[in-house]
């Protein structure tokens, strides 16, 4: 297990068989953070973090910009409707998807060392 806790975007989406839904210049992720409750995310997320949830609502893009975070990635193969994608490219916000649940997501973001 890696005792480091940032990663790259590429090795991201390689590691949780990820596909970007917006582009955005590029990010290290400094931790993570996974909870699909809004308030749970603005009370304890750090900026720069990578957010897992499965929320795909116009929400999320508002918190994530509040609290900067660097990426949301949405499991379960949830995909945000268009209008939440221009608005999270608006506000330089990369969003993923990964076909994978968020309890698998979770095991391999852990064992990368990813927290």
């Amino acid at each position: 297990m890696k005792s480091n806790s940032t990663i790259d975007l590429p090795s991201l989406l390689a590691l949780v068989q990820a596909s970007p839904v917006t582009k955005s210049a590029g990010v290290e992720l400094t931790g993570c953070y996974i909870s699909d409750l809004l308030s749970d995310v603005l009370a304890k997320a750090r900026p720069g973090v990578l957010w897992v949830t499965i929320q795909t609502h116009r929400n999320v893009v508002s918190v994530a910009s509040m609290k900067d975070i660097a990426a949301v990635l949405f499991t379960c193969g949830r995909k945000p409707q268009a209008a939440i994608i221009a608005e999270a490219a608006r506000e330089n916000i990369w969003l993923l998807n990964t076909p994978l649940t968020t309890y698998e997501t979770a095991g391999k973001l852990w064992e990368a060392g990813l927290r």
